[in-house]
């Protein structure tokens, strides 16, 4: 199937009638004001709005059953401007009354000025510590997983925040907005960023020394850390996840508690990977991984066991705590093959520990090292000349191989590893994913202080241009919150207006109906007679042998604004 372009679409409404009223050119001003956009773009055509709507409303408290929807359950409105209510949506009618040619399919999307969009390949700060592009979350999305980022909150706090429905929304023309930190943003004109004052205004308004609010991050310790603008200090980012499960009852807030990391990632601050574990049994845990003795869900004492057990309760949380598991740790925990490989590692670090004098002894090598600092190094150099000295040419060989490797593999660039450390959210997991030592990323020191947020600008605008021709978009939805965070390190509205995706199937006719669903804690606005979605045409290389026609569809010939029919 092929996307036909405009020359195609004016012959067919000109010819054909297959739309009506139509509009050959993209209109964006009428009777001298300015309107969202309505006619023929380069390859698709934008539909307005008429002034019907249906706005749901739960005053009766009825079910929405999609087979049967209640009459009773929407409020008639006409006017040339409708207010969708908070978390609820409305339903529309196109101006337009389409005829779909036989060998045709016809797809109704969203158009960008209720979505307010970016480029594909715009990436979004996770929790996680990773930077995927919304296209790659939107592909994650479909899959079932769940993302979580931050945003700016009640009273100016950043905090963490579900990101919902990162999805494509069709093309449109897009600005370049570069920083002063060299991050460039590709978005739609009318797309909203947050000012270092705390209010959102069009990224085509923006002007150069523009001061945009800022999403510094740092770690201390391995724990990432959040500049929070309202009081000029870092707050954890696990106790931002912390607070999100407590906001929405997925454990308690109780008094002589921790913070416990379950997959043991400092970086992974999803709110699913944390719980809550009494102060002593969290100490006690970590002391058995530094001794060696491993993390096991079955030996857990009754509070760990009994906190799990409060989250496995949550079915959400359960479907994606299962989900990020890695395989390998899977696979040695689960796996039959590796456990005589776990109780031998376990019973030897069992051994060892519970003989007082081996603990001793290691109390007191730590003492004699601390007291004096500059012998014991010079001790470690010597022993470390004495093994090289004593070393095998074969082991020489690989030595001076891995050095050569350092130089030559030029295939590591700075956008190959930030490519890595953005998918893996660390340095050690970046090196996994490239198969080099760790040492090769000191070639590049601005790309690991990017990622680690140790060197940052003030998020100045440096400049505002207008990019040539249509682009695919995509956004994604903060209900909480309204806005989220970029990977740059900048503050922007969410896609707050969804148009529901519309198929038109061959030799279909009639008004569109259209669902607006206002995902947003704010009231929203539609308007009437100005555009709202764009239909896409893709023709087929032969004719169906079964039209929506013959089979006589029920929403055939439609007119008005058209409830779902059983």
């Amino acid at each position: 199937m092929t996307i036909k372009s405009d020359r195609w679409i004016r012959r067919m409404a000109e010819e054909h009638g297959m739309i009506e009223p139509f509009e050959p050119n993209l209109i964006s001003t009428l009777e001298g004001r300015r309107v969202i956009s309505f006619g023929t773009s380069s390859y698709g055509y934008d539909v307005r709005c008429a002034d019907e709507f249906k706005v749901f409303t739960n005053i009766n408290s009825t079910i929405v059953d999609p087979k049967d929807f209640d009459p009773a359950s929407f409020v008639d409105v006409k006017s040339d401007v409708c207010i969708i209510p908070p978390n609820s949506f409305a339903l529309a009618r196109t101006v337009e009354y389409f005829r779909i040619p036989r060998n045709v399919l016809t797809i109704c999307m969203g158009k960008s000025t209720y979505a307010r969009c970016f480029s594909a390949d715009t990436r979004v700060a996770l929790a996680d510590g990773t930077c995927p592009t919304l296209e790659e979350m939107a592909r994650r999305y479909d899959a079932g997983e769940m993302f979580f980022g931050y945003a700016i909150g009640p009273h100016g706090k950043i905090i963490v925040t579900h990101l919902e429905s990162p999805r494509f929304v069709g093309r449109d023309k897009l600005i370049e907005i570069t920083l002063d930190n060299g991050a460039v943003i590709h978005c739609t004109p009318d797309h909203r960023f947050m000012t270092r004052e705390g209010e959102m205004v069009k990224a085509e308004q923006l002007q150069p020394g523009a001061r945009l609010m800022p999403l510094y991050r740092r770690l201390f310790r391995g724990y990432e850390m959040v500049y929070q603008p309202l009081t000029g200090h870092y707050y954890p980012t696990h106790r931002l996840a912390d607070e999100w499960n407590l906001r929405h009852g997925i454990y308690a807030d109780e008094a002589e508690t921790h913070r416990h990391h379950i997959d043991h990632n400092r970086r992974n601050n999803n709110p699913w990977n944390l719980i809550r574990l009494d102060r002593s049994e969290h100490i006690r845990l970590h002391n058995r991984i530094s001794y060696g003795l491993g993390f096991d869900t079955a030996e857990h004492s009754a509070s760990i066991r009994a906190a799990l057990r409060r989250l496995q309760q949550n079915p959400q949380w359960m479907a994606h705590y299962r989900q990020v598991q890695s395989q390998r740790a899977q696979s040695f925990w689960r796996d039959d093959r590796y456990a005589q490989t776990r109780m031998e590692l376990i019973a030897k670090h069992r051994e060892y520990w519970s003989d007082p004098a081996a603990r001793q002894a290691q109390a007191e090598m730590q003492r004699r090292f601390w007291e004096d600092n500059a012998a014991a190094r010079e001790r470690q150099s010597e022993r470390s000349r004495t093994a090289w000295a004593n070393s095998s040419e074969a082991r020489r060989q690989q030595q001076r191989e891995i050095a050569r490797n350092l130089n030559i593999r030029r295939e590591i660039t700075a956008e190959a590893v930030r490519a890595a450390l953005d998918a893996a959210g660390s340095i050690r997991g970046a090196a996994r994913l490239l198969n080099c030592d760790r040492s090769v990323f000191r070639r590049f020191p601005e790309v690991i202080h990017a990622f680690r947020g140790t060197r940052y600008r003030n998020h100045r605008i440096e400049s505002v241009r207008r990019l040539r021709g249509e682009h695919d978009v995509y956004c994604l939805t903060v209900p909480e919150a309204g806005n989220f965070a970029l990977e740059a390190g900048v503050f922007v509205s969410n896609c707050g207006v969804i148009v529901n995706i519309t198929p038109l199937e061959p030799e279909w006719e009639g008004h569109v109906t259209l669902e607006f669903s206002n995902t947003t804690p704010l009231p929203a606005k539609i308007y009437a007679h100005e555009g709202v979605a764009q239909m896409i045409f893709l023709e087929s290389d032969e004719a169906c042998e079964t039209s929506y026609a013959d089979r006589g569809g029920k929403y055939q010939g439609q007119t008005g604004v058209t409830l779902p029919k059983a």
